[in-house]
């Protein structure tokens, strides 16, 4: 149910794009244990002139290879947001070796009443529905 955002740098291939979204989605499942039909995703590239970050704080030296991975949700612990970061240095660098210093997160809670995945009913909000 989480609504991702991913931002790149254009110029990289389909099929390192997909390794992406795939990688997320196999780390939202593993740390957030989400169904494996909740993937709501979308990808957005940037030329470099329209691709703003800074390379280096908190210490982390970003590379052009950063990807902002941009995440709408319901509200998770903690200890869940951290066992997600950690899913995705480990999933993302095996495939298509995204390097941990390239994946910056934020993760933005909003409420069950938020969401409408059609119908014009908010299906988180009657325990009767199921995906």
């Amino acid at each position: 149910m989480p609504l991702i955002h991913v931002h790149l740098m254009k110029g990289k291939s389909a099929k390192y794009v997909k390794a992406v979204c795939d990688g997320i989605h196999t780390a939202l499942m593993t740390a957030w244990n989400i169904p494996h039909n909740d993937r709501f995703q979308l990808v957005s590239e940037y030329k470099k002139a329209h691709f703003h970050f800074d390379k280096t704080i908190w210490g982390v030296k970003r590379s052009n290879d950063v990807i902002v991975i941009y995440i709408t949700s319901i509200a998770r612990s903690a200890a869940m947001k951290k066992k997600l970061y950690r899913a995705f240095v480990k999933i993302l660098g095996e495939s298509p070796q995204v390097k941990k210093e390239d994946i910056f997160v934020t993760i933005v809670t909003v409420g069950r009443e938020d969401w409408s995945f059609g119908n014009g009913i908010a299906q988180l909000t009657d325990s009767s529905l199921s995906p």
